[in-house]
């Protein structure tokens, strides 16, 4: 199927500056990172694409052109715009199709305080939800004219690293979520119940998310560095686990299928989406209480045999990227007559 002739329009609300030049710095986040890629996927399809944030400069990355926002021409017409949360963004542009992409669950209280009911009135876009989880969540009054799933995936460079499986990390496991979501939590399970066990464990988690005290180096919790993408994937690769218990916010959770293509199991609770992303005993493992969690980290770090073999069976299932499917499905659900 051809999609020559086709546009496609980007639109960014937020405050951040980036193109897609900005994919491996610390700026782009996971939603921005999937925005880029699936435009650039657009136009390896034949699609024209316009990416339009807070960006003071015009210029075009892997075919995708790139502007300020408030230097889009009103009377050119799109195929399909596509904006990030924010209807309000439609007011911009003229498209044949739109598209909410949603990046949060948004009860209707928040929908309203934060404006959107107005404009999905009059704008009539269909909602795209990430996972099953989130399209639960999201209520009929917040997807008037419908919602979809189309999930995204991992940047190309999580899956072109070579996976050397006889490879034994140091015994440590990393929080990398950029946000502070059940970390007081998972501190305690470390402290009370992981530490005691084998004070050579170590805890990596991401700075400035709580008050680093003294105590915090006492039982084996470090700060990470923060760095680009390329940065983090040579990082990732000295972890035996990703730990995160999971947030009722969490609509992809992006971080855990990373670290999941670099076979880095995923020590979880399963909240929010993180029962979509893992696979119990295949690629990490669902706690149902403290205990259990703690145990499951425990075996991780301390049976080399374990864990190896784990890795083992990660690789061998390791699936390639497939942001072409994603692509394919939202042009032929949204560009498609």
């Amino acid at each position: 199927m051809t999609y020559l002739n086709k546009s496609v329009i980007v639109i960014d609300n937020s405050d951040l500056l980036y193109t897609g030049e900005d994919i491996d710095g610390t700026v782009v986040r996971g939603t921005e990172a999937s925005l880029i890629l699936l435009s650039e996927q657009f136009v390896k399809m034949g699609i024209s694409v316009d990416y339009c944030n807070s960006t003071q400069k015009k210029s075009q990355v892997n075919g995708v052109n790139y502007f300020n926002k408030n230097k889009i021409i009103k009377n050119k017409q799109y195929d399909l715009a596509i904006v990030i949360s924010d209807a309000n963004e439609f007011r911009r542009v003229s498209s044949v199709k739109k598209a909410v992409f949603s990046n949060s669950n948004q009860p209707i209280e928040k929908f309203i305080r934060k404006k959107q009911l107005f404009p999905f009135l009059k704008y009539k876009p269909t909602l795209i939800t990430l996972c099953d989880y989130q399209y639960k969540k999201r209520s009929f009054f917040t997807s008037f004219y419908g919602k979809k799933t189309i999930p995204i995936t991992v940047d190309p460079k999580f899956l072109n690293i070579d996976i050397d499986q006889n490879f034994l990390p140091e015994k440590k496991v990393v929080y990398n979520i950029r946000s502070n979501r059940n970390l007081d939590r998972l501190i305690k399970i470390w402290c009370d119940k992981i530490f005691p066990f084998n004070e050579d464990f170590k805890l990596y988690i991401t700075p400035n998310l709580i008050d680093y005290k003294d105590f915090h180096k006492k039982n084996n919790i470090f700060l990470r560095t923060i760095g680009s993408r390329s940065e983090m994937i040579d990082e990732m690769k000295n972890y035996r686990a990703l730990t995160y218990l999971g947030h009722k916010s969490d609509i992809f959770t992006l971080t855990a299928e990373e670290a999941i293509k670099m076979c880095l199991p995923v020590i979880t609770f399963g909240i929010g989406s993180l029962k979509e992303r893992v696979t119990h005993n295949e690629t990490g493992f669902i706690a149902k209480n403290d205990q259990e969690f703690a145990d499951y980290t425990i075996k991780l770090l301390n049976d080399d045999d374990f864990y190896l073999d784990l890795k083992s069976k990660m690789k061998n299932k390791r699936k390639e990227n497939n942001w072409e499917f994603i692509a394919h499905k939202w042009a032929s659900f949204v560009l498609n007559e």
